[in-house]
C-alpha cells in the first residue's frame, strides 16, 4: 500500500490518497494516524480509495469502529469523513457507509473528490 496525504488548511480537510493493496493492519494504522491528526487540527477527512484494492472482510468492516477505533478515542466517530470509491470497490465502501452511519459515524461515499469536498463544506470546524 502506498499512502500520501495533504492538508488543506483553508477548508480544514485532510486529503488522503491510498493506492495498492490495503489490508486490515494497514487500514487500522492509517485510520488511527489520520483521525488523530484530524482531531488535533480540528479537520475533516477525505479518504480516496479509488486506487486501492481493499482486502478487508465485510465482518471486519461492520465492527471496525467498535473494535479498532472506539477504544482509542470515541470522538473519531464525529470527524466528518468522505470516502472516494472506484467501481471496483464501490459495493464494499457503500456497505461501510451504510453500517458505519447506522452506528453513528459521520461518513459519506463519493465517486469524485470535488463533491466530497463540497459535502464536507457544510461542517463548520471551529
Amino acid at each position: 500500500m502506498d499512502c500520501s496525504y495533504r492538508i488543506d488548511t483553508i477548508n480544514k480537510i485532510i486529503l488522503v490518497t491510498v493506492v495498492g493493496e490495503l489490508n486490515a493492519t494497514d487500514f487500522h494504522k492509517l485510520g488511527l494516524d489520520i483521525y488523530r491528526i484530524a482531531l488535533k487540527r480540528n479537520s475533516k477527512v477525505v479518504f480516496d480509495f479509488a486506487g486501492a484494492n481493499i482486502k478487508i472482510s465485510v465482518g471486519e468492516a461492520y465492527f471496525w469502529f467498535s473494535e479498532h477505533l472506539d477504544n482509542v478515542n470515541v470522538q473519531f466517530r464525529n470527524v466528518p469523513t468522505a470516502h472516494i470509491a472506484s467501481d471496483k470497490n464501490w459495493s464494499f465502501l457503500h456497505f461501510v457507509e451504510t453500517t458505519w452511519t447506522n452506528r453513528g459515524v459521520n461518513i459519506k461515499l463519493f465517486k469524485e473528490e470535488e463533491p466530497a469536498i463540497k459535502w464536507l463544506g457544510q461542517f463548520q470546524m471551529v
